[in-house]
């Protein structure tokens, strides 16, 4: 009987160390993803502010010069980033066939637009990928500014060159405050390290 009492009470205690060696683990993980989460969003935040900066500079020309403006810069923007980081943006309806959604891409889309259709807010997510490169996603909202080039009744001269410089566009039909898209970044596993 004491042997069976001292067997058990190993077994508690190898037990318990291994549940507090699950909850570090755990905890471990937690902050792990915080903090790419925010180094992702971090390092996504100047390159919002550089499509935004250049579409009001086209803006400040007019509706059609900021077209122009996106046509020739938006590429530069994603080009333009620090080692380690692939960026891009990608949409449900596409303006550009270039930016349609990869299959790795297709789901956190879905998703957005699944969280949209029940009339959820959302933010950006992320996730680690079996390569154990980080990708994370964030929802691009149509605003008011926006509907000019992608809103439901455009300008004879926008519509035509909208069609002008992508003729296969689907990125129209949108009102204030649909999901317009989502910015999309890949950092590599290292990468902030």
């Amino acid at each position: 009987m004491k042997k069976v009492l001292v067997i058990l009470l190993l077994l508690l205690v190898i037990a318990g160390i291994g549940y507090y060696g699950w909850q570090q683990y755990q905890e471990a993980q937690t902050r792990l993803w915080e903090e790419k989460a925010q180094l992702a969003e971090e390092t996504l935040k100047p390159i919002k502010l550089q499509f935004k900066a250049t579409l009001m500079n086209g803006l400040q020309q007019g509706v059609v010069e900021a077209i122009d403006y996106c046509n020739l810069e938006a590429p530069e923007i994603t080009e333009k980033v620090p080692d380690g980081v692939e960026v891009g943006r990608t949409s449900h309806k596409v303006r550009n066939p270039a930016n349609e959604p990869t299959d790795l891409l297709q789901a956190p889309l879905d998703y957005y637009l699944e969280m949209e259709r029940l009339g959820n807010e959302t933010s950006g997510q992320i996730t680690q990928l079996p390569s154990g490169e980080w990708l994370y996603v964030e929802p691009i909202y149509t605003q008011a500014m926006c509907l000019a080039c992608h809103g439901e009744n455009l300008a004879p001269q926008v519509q035509t060159a909208i069609n002008d410089k992508y003729p296969n566009d689907k990125a129209t039909g949108f009102k204030e405050g649909e999901l317009r898209g989502m910015f999309w970044l890949k950092l590599q596993e290292d990468f902030g390290e």
